[in-house]
């Protein structure tokens, strides 16, 4: 039997989280994720390609519609955590570095703009560990106090925290005067994973090896590298890392897992330029769509429109049976017709066919006589001449 062509229509995917909140459950705001969210979203995308339509994907889109703002950093920094480890499971500290001096300096900026990372202590937990298999014995006591000062990491035998006192960071080295801006003055500035105060701003380090971060509303960005006393000035550029789909990540975000009405589903339609969503809650869909931009959406097929997860290539049959038909400019069965009242319509014409009213010639005789009385006064008058005319 041959596949259904290809429609192309869009359809986006819009998840309002589980029945119920589990130990599963993603923290952060707008975060409805559970272990299976990935699992469920790609079962719904792959049944959507299978029935010769598009899901709505790319560039973070998905997050979005599951009301996570995930900015362009948090993806970054993910896939460098990913490498990092990659590369020290392997014992290949070569291959650490790049990708945890990366992960890092990432980590400092989203720290500077108040997000929680806890990427941080694992990327300096490789970076410790490495080092110290390297016998690279300053570069490991950094990574230790830097570590130490964020809680420390399970991680990390005793051995190897006993080979690196906390101990004075500052005593007997020298201390380097730098002058810290950014292009957006006020914006936040952490150095080495502590808050130092707001651009432009002068501080005295201890000379070596240190993390610069900085961050204003969605834009940050970071620099690492040695104090020394002939660099008076360091300037970290700031680039703008929001999503591109903050803004309906937002939106769906504030629906709190409850269906939104129509109008609201519109928006998130018309933002991811799609006719058709399907809307997961728990562990049931609503396909709901529009025709156009002119029309709110609705719930296509009614009752049969609503279905487990497991029952979405039916759900999604539906919802091809009524593009067909938007496409072919037929009536949506799911909305009411506009019917005139064939009643009506034949009274009028009937009407239109009696002849004239009597009352209507006498009427239009009678303004006749009126309008030849006026002319004769006016033609015979005088200046002491009244006439007066009564009419019903």
């Amino acid at each position: 039997m041959a596949a259904e062509p290809r429609t192309h229509e869009r359809v986006a995917v819009i998840d309002l989280g589980a029945a119920s909140a589990g130990a599963g459950t993603t923290p952060g705001a707008g975060s409805r994720r559970g272990h299976g969210f990935a699992d469920v979203t790609q079962t719904l995308e792959a049944a959507i390609v299978a029935a010769g339509l598009d899901p709505v994907i790319g560039d973070g889109v998905e997050d979005a519609l599951a009301g996570r703002d995930l900015a362009r950093d948090a993806v970054q920094l993910a896939a460098a955590i990913a490498e990092a480890q990659r590369a020290f499971g392997e014992l290949k500290c070569g291959d650490v570095t790049p990708a945890t001096e990366q992960a890092i300096g990432l980590a400092a900026a989203r720290q500077a703009a108040g997000y929680p990372v806890p990427e941080l202590p694992r990327a300096l937990t490789y970076v410790l560990l490495c080092t110290d298999r390297e016998n690279r014995f300053d570069a490991a006591l950094t990574a230790a106090r830097a570590l130490r000062a964020l809680g420390g990491s399970p991680e990390v035998p005793a051995s190897v925290w006993a080979k690196y006192p906390d101990a004075d960071a500052v005593a007997n080295r020298e201390i380097v005067e730098l002058d810290v801006d950014t292009e957006v003055p006020g914006a936040a500035i952490w150095i080495d994973f502590r808050t130092a105060g707001t651009s432009p701003l002068h501080v005295a380090l201890p000379a070596g090896d240190h993390v610069l971060a900085a961050a204003a509303g969605t834009r940050r960005g970071w620099a690492a590298g040695t104090a020394v006393r002939t660099q008076k000035a360091v300037h970290i550029p700031l680039a703008d890392l929001a999503s591109p789909w903050s803004e309906v990540a937002q939106r769906v975000a504030g629906w709190n897992g409850k269906l939104p009405a129509p109008a609201e589903l519109g928006w998130v339609l018309a933002r991811v330029h799609a006719r058709i969503a399907l809307v997961r809650h728990g562990d049931t869909i609503e396909a709901w769509g529009q025709v156009g931009r002119s029309e709110a959406p609705h719930l296509l097929g009614g009752d049969d429109g609503v279905a487990p997860v497991g029952e979405v290539a039916r759900v999604l049959g539906l919802v091809t049976d009524r593009i067909r038909t938007w496409n072919d400019h037929a009536p949506d069965p799911d909305r009411p017709l506009l019917v005139d009242t064939t009643g009506a319509s034949r009274a009028r014409r009937d009407e239109g066919e009696k002849p004239t009213k009597w009352w209507v010639y006498a009427a239009i005789a009678g303004a006749a006589a009126i309008g030849g009385a006026i002319i004769f006064v006016h033609d015979n008058a005088s200046d002491r001449q009244r006439v007066e005319l009564h009419y019903p």
